[in-house]
C-alpha cells in the first residue's frame, strides 16, 4: 500500500485551501470590479444625457463642469492618463460642447470637449475595494498561521517515533521530551510511563533470574566437586555427566531468557551442518557410539548461514524431541535443497501444529512428557533468525523442516 507521511497530507491540505481562498477570492473580487464597472456606466450614461439636455437647452462648459462637480466627480488631472484617453478627442469641433463616456479595464471616464480645451472626470471613490484585499490579506494570514500552528504541534510525532523504534530494537534507557499540551503531548507521557513500568519488571525479572541461576550453580558446582572424588569410575563418569547437564540446561534456559525478552544480539556467521551437529550432541551428552546408534548424518558437508548458538538449541530441541517419542528405528538428518530435514518414525502430533509452538503447552495423553516448550523453544529460536519451521506426518514419520537454512546450496564433501 502507498505510505504518506501525515506531514505531506496536511501540506497538501493547506496548499488546496491556499489555492481555494486565492480562487475564490479573486472570482469575488472581480465580480465586484465588474459590478462596480457595470454600476458606473449605467451612472455615466444618466450623467452624460442630462449633458446632452444642459447641452440643448444653451448650458455652457461652466454650467456643465458645476453639474459635475455637485455630483462628486473630479477632473482627472494626471498626465499619463489624459495622454492615454487623447485619441478619443473629436476632429474638427468647432463650436458646443462634446461629451462621451471613456471606459478602461479599471473605470470609467466622461469626456468634456470644447473647440478650445478638454478635460477628463472621474469619480475616484467607486474602485477602491481596500476591504476586499484586506479581507482577503486577512484569510491568507489566518490560513498560514494554522498551518505553522498544525505543524507546529505535529513536529513531535517525528521524536515520538524515533524514540519508539529505539525502544523496539531493545535500548530501553529512553525518555521522550515532549512538553505539550495536546493529544501528542499526553501520548508522549503515557509512552514514558510504559517505559519505566517496562524497565522496572525488566530489571525485577533479571534479578529474580540471577537470583535462581546463582542459587542453582552453587550446589551444581559443589556436587560435581564431590563427584570428581569418588573413586568408582563408572559412578564417578555418569553423576559428572549429570552435573554437566545440569549446568548446560541453566545455560539453555539463560539462552531462552534472552531469546523471549528480544535481548539476545544475533550473531549470524557460516557454519558447517557437522560443526553444529557436534554442538548438539554434546549438548546430549552422547558419544559417537551412541550417535552412530541413535542417528543417520548426512554423508556431505553443507554450509549454513546461521547464529550458532540459537541454531543449536534448536536442533538440540528437535533431537532430543524425536529420540523422546520415536517408536523404533533410528533419527534421519537430511539436507534436500536449502530445507534440512528431521525424521523419526513414530506417531503423528494431535491437533494444529501452530498449538505446540505456543508455551507450556502439552496434550493430555502425555502429561509427563516434559514442561511443553520444546516446540515454543525451537520456533522462537528459528524466527529470530528470520527461519520457518514446518511439520508433516508422512508413511508413518513424523519430519520437522527448518526452511531455507542452507547457504546458497553450498556443499562441500567431507573428508576421507
Amino acid at each position: 500500500m502507498f505510505k504518506t507521511s501525515i506531514f505531506i497530507k496536511i501540506t497538501i491540505l493547506f496548499v488546496v485551501a491556499i489555492f481555494f481562498l486565492g480562487a475564490s477570492s479573486y472570482y469575488f473580487i472581480r465580480e465586484e470590479i465588474n459590478n462596480e464597472m457595470l454600476n458606473n456606466q449605467l451612472k455615466y450614461n444618466q450623467f452624460l444625457a442630462t449633458i446632452n439636455q444642459l447641452v440643448r437647452f444653451g448650458g455652457n462648459i461652466d454650467l456643465i463642469e458645476k453639474y459635475l462637480h455637485e455630483l462628486d466627480l473630479n477632473e482627472i488631472n494626471d498626465s499619463d492618463i489624459l495622454r492615454k484617453f487623447s485619441h478619443h478627442l473629436a476632429n474638427n469641433l468647432e463650436y458646443g460642447v462634446y461629451a462621451k463616456i471613456i471606459k478602461d479595464d479599471h473605470a470609467v471616464y466622461l469626456l468634456l470637449q470644447t473647440p478650445t480645451s478638454w478635460s477628463l472626470y472621474g469619480d475616484f471613490h467607486t474602485t477602491k475595494l481596500l476591504n476586499y484585499y484586506i479581507l482577503t490579506f486577512v484569510g491568507f494570514f489566518v490560513v498560514v498561521f494554522l498551518f505553522g500552528l498544525v505543524i507546529k504541534s505535529i513536529l513531535p510525532l517525528k521524536i515520538l517515533r524515533r524514540e519508539i523504534r529505539k525502544f523496539a530494537n531493545g535500548d530501553t534507557n529512553i525518555s521522550i521530551p515532549i512538553k505539550q499540551y495536546d493529544e501528542i503531548g499526553e501520548v508522549a507521557d503515557e509512552f514514558n510511563h510504559a517505559v519505566e513500568k517496562i524497565n522496572a519488571l525488566n530489571n525485577s525479572r533479571k534479578l529474580f533470574l540471577r537470583a535462581i541461576m546463582h542459587e542453582l550453580k552453587t550446589p551444581i558446582t559443589k556436587g560435581r566437586i564431590t563427584a570428581e572424588m569418588l573413586e568408582d569410575s563408572v559412578y564417578k563418569d555418569r553423576l559428572c555427566s549429570v552435573f554437566i547437564r545440569l549446568n548446560s540446561l541453566i545455560d539453555e534456559f539463560a539462552n531462552i531468557e534472552k531469546l523471549s525478552s528480544k535481548n539476545h544480539a544475533l550473531n549470524k556467521h557460516s557454519y558447517y551442518l557437522s560443526e553444529i551437529l557436534d554442538k548438539v550432541f554434546s549438548m546430549l551428552l552422547l558419544d559417537s557410539q551412541q550417535v552412530r546408534e541413535y542417528f543417520i548424518l548426512p554423508e556431505d558437508e553443507y554450509l549454513l548461514y546461521v547464529d550458532f548458538e540459537m541454531i543449536s538449541l534448536a536442533v538440540k530441541n528437535l533431537l532430543d524431541n524425536a529420540l523422546k517419542y520415536k517408536t523404533h528405528g533410528r533419527v534421519e538428518i537430511i539436507v534436500n535443497d536449502r530445507d534440512v530435514l528431521i525424521k523419526n518414525y513414530g506417531i503423528e502430533l494431535k491437533g494444529d501444529f501452530k498449538d505446540y509452538s505456543k508455551p507450556f503447552f502439552k496434550q493430555d495423553s502425555n502429561p509427563s512428557g516434559g514442561f511443553g516448550l520444546g516446540i515454543y523453544i525451537v520456533n522462537s529460536t528459528l524466527e529470530s533468525q528470520e527461519l520457518k519451521l514446518e511439520y508433516k506426518h508422512s508413511n508413518g514419520y513424523n519430519i520437522f523442516t527448518i526452511k531455507q537454512v542452507v547457504q546458497n546450496f553450498c556443499r562441500k564433501e567431507k573428508d576421507v
